[in-house]
């Protein structure tokens, strides 16, 4: 019972704090390229080597050439602030500290197109 319970609440936990997110990434179109930008846009490193997987290219081969939005991989997520999967793909994410008033937010749809 306290498993149910506890599973229960992580899974509660997760969903509010996905539901908070203030940008939304949108695929441009269906390319391979931005197939992959949009799984490391979920900051999410399952889903990056998902994705990695089935476009059959490698994580060195994809931090070379892979541009998201006409910015490399490293600024991408240091813009965006996606850590995790910066992290994954070995790419040195630096994040800044910023103020913000998040009663001001609003959500972002931001549209990505990956290298052709």
């Amino acid at each position: 019972m306290k498993v149910l319970a506890a599973a229960l609440i992580s899974t509660t936990l997760f969903a509010s704090v996905n539901a908070s997110a203030d940008t939304q990434f949108v695929a441009a179109d269906n390319s391979p390229g931005t197939e992959l930008c949009i799984a490391f846009a979920s900051n999410k490193p399952l889903e990056m080597k998902k994705a990695i997987k089935e476009n059959r290219v490698r994580k060195f081969q994809i931090d070379d050439k892979l541009t998201c939005n006409d910015m490399s991989l490293t600024k991408f997520a240091s813009v965006y602030g996606l850590n995790r999967t910066g992290n994954y793909m070995n790419l040195d994410v630096k994040t800044s500290t910023s103020i913000q008033d998040l009663a001001m937010t609003k959500k972002q749809i931001i549209y990505v197109s990956g290298s052709k």
